[in-house]
């Protein structure tokens, strides 16, 4: 039996692509939230991977001070996808972050209640507010050009 997966496109910024689902919806046991930017340096650095790392790093943190339903579980997955090799000033980069959060079991939750997508756009728009667009490192664009 083949599974389908949903995803529900929301227009949280100008400057961020952002979108949330789940990859089997018939048991609805872990969300992703999607969000997907060009990010362009605002100063050179010699190791880019140590500036990646922390920026991933404050999303965690964000996304763990943020998760204050109870429908989701104190964990979650952060997969951000930034190309530390081909960082320079004057250059954009696609940036794409994925957050998988995993909900508490025995719930019925339909993917695009009030319940659900409320606590979804609250933490997207806490990751776009105090991770990416309080950075000093990176400003955002919304295309490439």
């Amino acid at each position: 039996m083949l599974k389908q997966g949903r995803e529900v496109k929301t227009q949280v910024s100008k400057l961020f692509r952002t979108s949330y689902g789940t990859v089997d919806v018939s048991s609805l046991k872990s969300l992703f939230i999607n969000l997907s930017t060009w990010a362009e340096p605002n100063e050179d650095h010699e190791n880019w991977n140590r500036r990646v790392k922390k920026f991933k790093s404050r999303i965690k943190t964000t996304v763990h001070g943020n998760i204050k339903s109870s429908m989701f579980k104190d964990i979650s997955i952060i997969d951000l996808d930034l190309r530390a090799s081909g960082i320079r000033k004057g250059k954009r980069s696609f940036i794409r972050c994925e957050i998988t959060l995993f909900l508490q079991p025995k719930q019925k939750i339909d993917m695009k209640s009030i319940e659900l997508s409320e606590p979804i756009h609250q933490i997207t728009n806490k990751v776009i507010e105090e991770s990416f667009l309080t950075s000093k490192i990176f400003k955002f664009h919304s295309s490439k050009k």
